[in-house]
């Protein structure tokens, strides 16, 4: 069970609290004692909108918080929060641009998730806090948005018992008033309370004893002095609906509306006027048809004005209308003496009538909010379930007709956007040029359903990959009325499976080429062992000279099948690497010359260090070869000459690549003018074998040997390449934390003789030819040699000669038992024995990772008798120092 699924008991529990509440201050106290505990929050502040500020209404957690205190919008996170409509997750406070770090100093709040509460109508939010950086769990955002939908459910069951009370109140109150003044007072009231306007007016007509018409007006929510500087409303293009009784005037922002700002001498609002953004007028007619007046009401922030409040005020309009006929009525019957008993008796009966009127109208109200209620409720738990999907319906001809919030998350239009637009406004160019938004209606059409994936636009103008089913839906004679679709996002999903099968093929390849080198290695042991043991004992002939000749390019032949072998092992991140701390623009400068060199005269070369750059950790060999690699790609790139530039920076990962965890990273750039690549090749730029030079030029294997080896340090490469526009190379290498030391160079001793002096080594060697080769190079060196071919017999050997032995060399590669094995148990039983490891393949005998023993240095194969020569005897010196050493202190 994921942990949101074990909160449902207590959500549920919530929930039927909160369907019980019937005022805010028991929805206060519902969410005072029972969401911190639901969100496993270290803290709980719920908030309401006032204005322009935000009020801290209630608040449960280890410290005390804002409780009672009320902040301006634009100065805290809910106030973000209920301006945008949208939750906030903020792992760490104080990196978070949207908070008031001074307000939060002086609390135990580090992180936090704060959603809105959305309850059609007063603006609300609901924040959980973390004592701790980077603490809410995965599940905060979605518990606390379950809990939201909860609360604005109950607070929109406050709104309407709110609203049932002022309307049975007001009708009650406007039933039984005979003065019209007192009447339009009662209905303003009701209607800025019912609405949360910050103020209303009604302005409406009445004739005199005379017949004379003269206008007057009721206020509510402001002091009549507000409107006491300025002119009656004229019948302009914004009035007339609601003066004519011709319709209902709603506007989020009424001073966008295009029928506004036209008629002199103000152009729109007058200087002085109240703030009006948000607008709603509604006209009062009579029975008869009559036009009385028309109420009217504002607040100066945006989309405060709902379809709720425009259908209560229709109710409220009604009421008035019937009153003021009632007073009109009242009024004519004390002018009209004669007709007084029967005036009297209409009016009992219109009474009488209007209580009917009032409680059939205030049932046909409680249902629809009843009815909208529920709509709202099940369509929440689908949004709220389902947040990962698309869902949104289409009429007939593929129009939009409805969107949810998964549609806007996924393809970034808002339902204000995109409702009324075609299905076509999701494809891509070229699908839309082959008419797949037609065949996609017709399909789901013809069958009743379609389903396929494919390349989909966002609002951004991106593209991601998408599944997408389309049903038919019919009415019950079997009409189509309509489509419901459905989609989901699966780009993260298919990036990551391809960069799974991407992986695999790089592994067997991997595999397949450490096997080969392994084998390949031993046999270019052998060989370039013995030419190198012919060459030394062949006399000084003209025949020999010839077979000299012979001998060094068969050594030249092996060297090339070495170093085509070490390229191999570097592509599969499998090559043994001694890496060390560097400062990467020392190495570039020291490099210089040998890149010139390479380069030729044509092509010109630009180097760009990066002062307190950090230093990196890397096999200093392999980093050369690295760059010489990628000097030889771009002067290729650049027949007719051009610019190579290698640049230096420091650089943060962000985001997770791949393997590559985010962190601080050395960036070393390669990048030339050349002549760039097509888009096809760069997905298989980094494949071995994989060239776009001509046949006889490269082997395809210097990208995958750069690539590799960066991979193989904890690294990343970026390639980026466009047609004639040349090609970069981006090698982010790990940031090296340690001490790096500058001006130290490893001590050469100038020794002329690197002959033994009959020392004893341990040969182990699972290959028979290699190990001979290896223990007759050391016995012609003047050493003593054993040999063992395997793990065990080498153990054996130490037990049976115990303390003569002075150096142990040995392949990493052996069945059974590893060399490395070998060497961690033969320093377990003779602590401080010298080691030399030898491998033309570690495979996972020893980690990349892994440093290697300075005092157990690896030899790669293939190697010369005079390198093995030259480290046994650096070896044995090695350790003789340390002995004197040591006796000498002792």
């Amino acid at each position: 069970m994921d942990s949101v699924s074990a909160k449902w008991p207590a959500l549920f529990a919530v929930a039927e609290r909160l369907a019980r509440v019937r005022t805010l201050d028991e929805v206060v106290e519902v969410v005072r004692s029972s969401a911190r505990e639901i969100v496993g929050a270290d803290g709980i502040a719920f908030v309401r909108c006032e204005a322009d500020r935000c009020a801290y209404i209630a608040e449960d957690g280890v410290g005390p918080l804002w409780a009672g205190q009320s902040f301006p919008l634009s100065d805290c996170v809910s106030g973000w929060v209920m301006r945008n409509g949208e939750a906030a997750v903020i792992p760490d406070i104080y990196t978070d641009e949207r908070v008031p770090h001074a307000l939060y100093r002086d609390t135990f709040v580090r992180s936090m998730v704060m959603v809105p509460v959305r309850t059609g109508g007063a603006s609300f939010a609901i924040g959980a806090y973390w004592a701790r950086t980077g603490a809410p769990p995965p599940d905060a955002l979605q518990l606390l948005q379950l809990l939201g939908g909860n609360i604005g459910i109950a607070l929109g069951n406050v709104a309407l018992h709110d609203s049932f009370e002022v309307l049975n109140r007001t009708a009650a109150a406007v039933a039984a008033e005979r003065d019209i003044d007192r009447v339009v007072q009662l209905i303003t009231d009701a209607g800025v309370e019912l609405t949360g306007a910050e103020f209303g007016a009604f302005f409406y007509n009445l004739v005199d004893e005379r017949g004379e018409s003269y206008m007057l007006y009721s206020l509510s929510g402001v002091p009549r002095e507000s409107f006491a500087a300025f002119p009656m409303p004229r019948n302009t293009a914004v009035f007339a609906p609601t003066f004519g009784g011709e319709a209902v005037v709603r506007s989020d922002n009424i001073r966008l509306d295009p029928r506004y700002g036209h008629n002199a001498p103000r152009q729109g609002m007058p200087e002085g006027h109240l703030p009006v953004t948000s607008y709603l007028a509604v006209p009062v007619v009579s029975r008869s048809g009559e036009v009385h007046g028309g109420l009217f009401f504002g607040h100066h922030r945006e989309g405060v004005f709902n379809q709720e409040h425009e259908s209560v005020l229709l109710g409220m309009a009604g009421h008035a209308a019937i009153a003021i006929d009632n007073a009109r009525l009242n009024q004519v019957s004390e002018n009209e003496l004669g007709a007084r008993r029967l005036a009297e008796s209409e009016l009992r009966d219109l009474n009488a009538t209007l209580e009917r009127r009032i409680e059939q109208r205030t049932e046909e109200i409680r249902a629809a909010f009843e009815q909208l209620e529920e709509s709202e409720r099940r369509f929440r738990i689908l949004v709220d379930g389902v947040s990962d999907y698309a869902i949104y319906m289409l009429d007939a001809d593929g129009y939009i007709t409805n969107w949810n919030a998964g549609a806007e998350r996924i393809k970034g239009y808002t339902a204000q956007e995109i409702v009324g637009r075609h299905l076509s406004t999701f494809y891509t160019p070229r699908d839309r040029e082959a008419g797949m938004p037609a065949r996609t209606l017709e399909t789901a059409r013809r069958t009743g359903k379609f389903e396929a994936e494919g390349w989909r636009l966002r609002r951004d103008g991106t593209e991601f990959w998408a599944s997408v089913v389309v049903d038919a839906i019919r009415d019950e004679e079997g009409t189509l009325i309509g489509f419901a679709k459905i989609t989901r996002d699966l780009t993260e999903r298919r990036a990551v499976e391809e960069r799974l099968r991407q992986s695999q093929k790089m592994e067997a390849v991997g595999q397949l080429t450490g096997g080969i080198a392994h084998d390949f290695n031993n046999l270019l042991t052998v060989i370039s062992g013995n030419l190198d043991i012919a060459a030394r004992v062949l006399g000084d002939g003209e025949g020999t000279a010839r077979a000299r000749r012979s001998i060094g390019n068969a050594m030249k032949g092996a060297e090339r099948a070495a170093a085509l072998t070490q390229r191999l092992l570097a592509f599969a991140r499998r090559q043994p690497l001694s890496p060390e701390p560097l400062d990467l623009d020392t190495l570039v400068a020291g490099m210089s010359e040998l890149l010139n060199r390479a380069l030729g005269e044509l092509v010109k070369l630009d180097v760009a260090g990066t002062p307190g750059l950090w230093p990196v950790e890397a096999d200093p060999n392999q980093m050369e070869n690295a760059l010489i690699n990628l000097a030889v790609n771009a002067r290729d790139a650049m027949p007719a000459g051009g610019t190579l530039r290698i640049t230096t920076a420091n650089a943060r990962i962000e985001t997770s690549q791949g393997d590559v965890p985010p962190g601080s990273y050395v960036l070393l750039t390669v990048s030339d003018t050349g002549c760039g690549m097509p888009p096809e090749h760069l997905t298989r730029v980094f494949e071995p074998f994989f060239t776009t030079k001509e046949v006889g030029r490269g082997t395809g294997l210097g990208l995958s040997q750069v690539y590799g080896f960066v991979k193989q340090s904890g690294g990343h490469v970026v390639l980026h390449s466009e047609e004639g526009r040349g090609t970069s190379v981006e090698m982010y290498l790990p940031r090296f934390v340690g001490t790096l030391v500058e001006g130290e160079e490893a001590e050469t001793l100038a020794v002329d003789e690197r002959s033994g002096r009959g020392e004893t080594i341990l040969v182990v060697e699972d290959d028979d030819e290699v190990r001979a080769f290896s223990a007759e190079i050391l016995r012609e060196l003047g050493y003593r040699v054993i040999e063992a071919s395997d793990g065990p017999t080498a153990l054996r050997t130490l037990e049976e000669v115990g303390s003569t032995i002075d150096l142990v060399f040995t392949d990493v590669v052996m069945p059974g038992m590893s060399g490395k094995d070998l060497g961690d148990e033969l320093r377990r039983r003779r602590p401080g024995l010298g080691m030399l490891f030898t491998s033309g393949y570690t495979g996972n005998t020893i980690s990349p990772a892994e440093r290697i023993d300075p005092e157990a240095p690896l030899l790669a194969k293939p190697f010369t008798s005079s390198e093995l020569a030259e480290r046994v005897r650096d070896l044995i010196d090695a350790a003789a120092t340390r002995r004197l050493a040591a006796d000498g202190q002792s």
